[in-house]
């Protein structure tokens, strides 16, 4: 990252995140055909006429290019349609462009499904398919308002590939991340020297000196023409439990270079540790009249290799009962822990309990139930 620059891409468990808030109404300070749908950032990451500000801007204009209307559109395109430049930087300081990747930004648009929990993907709202004539359109006339130098980039054919496995990583167990190298050389082996570098990745897709450095790897590879090989990366839990924050990723940093032919290759890989479920809600009913108790009891399963301490369940839900802790000190390994809790809901309508489980090693597992309560007649409240 260069020095005074702040530079984020921003993440959540199902993609990419952009924008915080659409809304639709007219634009009666723009031409005909920008109403409805408007862009707001409700976390905006620099400011905007001197004001913490970003938007509204029309999503029309953003697919359109159009990055010369108010309020914000020309930097809310690049939101959604920017490069990832790889530098390397020489021991003089001296920098050149080794890569540029220009289809890894604005990948998954998302937001909530009206009416139900599922994602609604709005990727096309916003920008038009990769690789795509409009999309190749777009990207010409949006040059032409701007003063970025188009940067050369050398044409290197790479003899060596790389491949990242996912394997599926739970918080709390040993984490594996499987590296094959394959030497497409027919002629010639390869010996490669490989440099990993793993560390915590906020929600802003940061990785600076504020984020957890959890483990170094290096190691030299010899391949022989044509041949592959497949390296290992293993994290236990006791090297990351302790660094990994809520809401973060797991980000590794990977650089190969092959002594033959003095080849850099360089990549990076985010990874998502999932909490594990873990935990089970049961309620004796899931329709109730209003102010009716009934009873709620919740289940853990500690399915990790890490003995959870000061745990305990949170329960909460609009309508239903003010939040309220349930104690269970200390959850061994392979061990299961049950708590009965009885509640009541004063509100009418569909309601939703929460119940998470806390503990001092991993980030909290969360669970819920829905619960329909009916209108108590009359001489049913107290």
């Amino acid at each position: 990252m260069l020095k005074g620059i702040l530079l984020t891409i921003w993440t959540i468990p199902f993609g990419t995140s952009m924008f915080g808030t659409r809304l639709g109404f007219k634009r009666h300070d723009l031409p005909p055909g920008y109403d409805g749908w408007q862009a707001v950032d409700a976390t905006p990451q620099e400011a905007s006429e001197s004001i913490m500000r970003c938007g509204p801007c029309p999503v029309l204009a953003i697919k359109q290019g159009d990055v010369y209307l108010p309020y914000d559109c020309g930097f809310m395109f690049s939101e959604v349609n920017g490069d990832r430049i790889w530098w390397k930087v020489e021991k003089d300081g001296n920098m050149s462009v080794e890569y540029i990747d220009r289809n890894c930004i604005g990948k998954s648009i998302s937001t909530k499904a009206v009416g139900s929990n599922e994602r609604e993907d709005l990727t096309s709202a916003y920008k038009h398919k990769e690789g795509s004539t409009e999309e190749e359109d777009v990207v010409e006339k949006v040059n032409h308002f701007g003063s970025r130098k188009e940067w050369n980039v050398k044409k290197v054919n790479r003899d060596i590939q790389v491949e990242i496995g996912h394997e599926s990583a739970i918080m709390g167990n040993e984490i594996k991340i499987p590296l094959q190298l394959t030497n497409t050389n027919s002629k010639s082996s390869r010996t490669v020297s490989l440099s990993a570098h793993i560390k915590c990745s906020a929600y802003t897709g940061r990785t600076d000196n504020k984020q957890p450095h959890i483990k170094t790897i290096t190691n030299v590879l010899e391949l022989s023409k044509n041949e592959s090989d497949t390296l290992t990366i293993s994290l236990l839990p006791d090297e990351y439990l302790k660094k990994i924050r809520a809401g973060s990723t797991l980000r590794m940093f990977l650089q190969l270079s092959v002594q033959e032919t003095k080849q850099v290759y360089a990549t990076q890989e985010t990874f998502l540790v999932k909490k594990g479920s873990g935990v089970m809600v049961t309620c004796t009913k899931t329709n109730v009249k209003q102010y009716e108790e009934f009873d709620v009891t919740c289940t853990y399963t500690n399915t990790t290799s890490t003995k959870l301490t000061r745990s305990y369940f949170y329960l909460e839900g609009p309508g239903i009962r003010r939040s309220k802790k349930l104690y269970c000190g200390t959850v061994q390994p392979d061990s299961t822990i049950e708590r009965t809790l009885t509640l009541s809901a004063y509100r009418v309508g569909e309601r939703v309990l929460f119940v998470k489980f806390c503990n001092s090693k991993i980030p909290n597992a969360i669970e819920k139930v829905n619960i329909h309560v009916e209108e108590a007649e009359p001489t049913e409240v107290i």
